[in-house]
């Protein structure tokens, strides 16, 4: 029997306080047979790639504008942002800006008793529990709120929901966030190298430690760090170097598997000189060669094609017996999610259920394992579509689940590896894990 899932999470109404700015251009779309309607002012306006309509457009680090109308007098009203990748998150999470959205909570909720943790978007992971945003419309059924574009907005369309949850009123509409244009920086006399610290090329793989050199600053400043991934979302370096008396600094910087592959840009400001210069590094995937007969395959659900929210069903078989297989997860991006570590049985076999829900993108993924003492690996493709595009609400009675996606929720050694961990690198690249008992030959 297929074991379901029905991952959900509840929040309440988080009330932000932001400054307002005002759209300069504003659009409006209506819901099919329902009369709802939502209209979005930004600053600019730009072609939405989807549906190839101009619709209000705005920047990173700036406001846009929504407001509804039409709904119920003082019903509850969900609103769901769709990124361009299909990820379907709620303001409560895409308005924080954090630097890591796992470990560093920024604000709890309570509920059933407990606080949870409410984590925003760092970048890379993106993994926040997430809590839907349910307001009150007024007696006349309106709601407007200034919400946030923060730099860890991906560049391109969003589509943006509403959901009445008496009237089951739905409206949406577009949204795009497109680069900034305006003049170049000014370099001064300052240059700036990434290079891959074996090879010394600007380009290298997945897992790959990198050499950032900057020179030409004036002696002694801070220099800022950031990077802009090939999506347009922008992650802050871990600290400040401060330049040498020639104004010259080295920082050494580990890209892992759960960045995405392309061309990065980083970009050094010298916090005294202004001067800000610019290069770029291409970082490409690790090849994972098929070796041995092992065999993996996704027997749920049967096209392979699943909306988030389903539980996929992982088999494998022909591995050794007892023996450990390192599992993970490859995305649309070529970024990679590692997965708990299976055990096979007596016959070489296992399978693991992994629940997939609408914090991951949209697209072809894979599923490799490998096995740590055979050396078998085999990949299975599969499909993960939209689920929709609100964030589930729950009913009453339902727990918060803040565990990341992908989860393991259950295979047939669960007692042995003791764990649903699910992120970080590929487990190829980390240390064995050790089960809290080994199987006896």
């Amino acid at each position: 029997m297929i074991r379901k899932n029905s991952k959900t999470f509840f929040a309440l109404g988080l009330s932000l306080s932001l400054t307002t700015v005002l759209g300069l251009f504003a659009y409006h779309s209506s819901a099919a047979g329902a009369g709802a309607l939502m209209f979005v002012q930004g600053p600019s306006t730009a072609v939405c790639q989807q549906t190839g309509q101009t619709v209000p457009a705005g920047y990173q680090d700036s406001n846009f504008g929504l407001e509804l109308q039409q709904f119920w007098p003082n019903e509850p009203v969900s609103i769901s942002f769709t990124l361009p990748d299909g990820r379907v998150l709620s303001p409560v999470v895409t308005s924080i800006n954090d630097m890591n959205s796992l470990q560093n909570p920024v604000a709890t909720l309570s509920f059933n008793g407990v606080d949870i943790p409410i984590n925003g978007l760092d970048g890379v992971i993106d993994m926040p529990a997430d809590f839907p945003w349910i307001h009150l419309a007024n007696v006349g059924g309106d709601y407007y709120f200034p919400f946030p574009a923060t730099n860890k907005w991906a560049y391109g369309c969003y589509t943006f929901a509403a959901h009445g949850m008496q009237s089951d009123r739905q409206v949406t509409s577009n949204f795009v966030v497109a680069p900034r244009i305006g003049p170049a920086p000014n370099p001064g006399q300052s240059t700036l190298f990434v290079e891959d610290n074996t090879t010394g090329d600007p380009s290298s793989q997945q897992g790959a430690l990198v050499n950032i050199f900057g020179r030409g600053f004036v002696a002694n400043e801070l220099i800022s760090i950031w990077i802009t991934a090939p999506d347009g979302v922008v992650f802050s370096f871990p600290y400040q170097p401060t330049s040498s008396n020639i104004g010259s600094f080295s920082v050494p910087f580990q890209f892992n598997a759960n960045h995405p592959t392309g061309f990065y840009a980083f970009t050094a400001l010298g916090n005294l000189s202004g001067y800000q210069v610019i290069t770029r590094f291409n970082l490409t995937s690790r090849a994972s060669l098929i070796n041995g007969w092992s065999q993996l395959r996704v027997a749920y659900p049967a096209s392979r094609n699943g909306s988030q929210g389903t539980t996929f069903e992982l088999q494998g078989k022909r591995f050794n017996p007892y023996e450990r297989v390192d599992v993970w997860m490859t995305l649309p991006d070529n970024a990679v999610r590692g997965l708990p570590s299976q055990y096979a049985d007596a016959n070489g076999e296992f399978f693991a259920d992994v629940y997939l829900d609408e914090r991951l993108p949209t697209g072809e993924y894979d599923f490799t394992a490998k096995g740590a003492s055979s050396g078998f690996l085999t990949i299975s493709t599969f499909q993960l579509s939209s689920g929709g595009l609100n964030v589930p609400v729950p009913g009453p009675g339902y727990t918060v689940n803040t565990t990341p996606a992908p989860e393991v929720i259950y295979s047939n050694d669960v007692p042995a590896t003791g764990t649903n961990d699910t992120l970080g690198p590929p487990p190829q690249e980390q240390p064995p894990f050790i089960s809290p008992f080994d199987p006896i030959f």
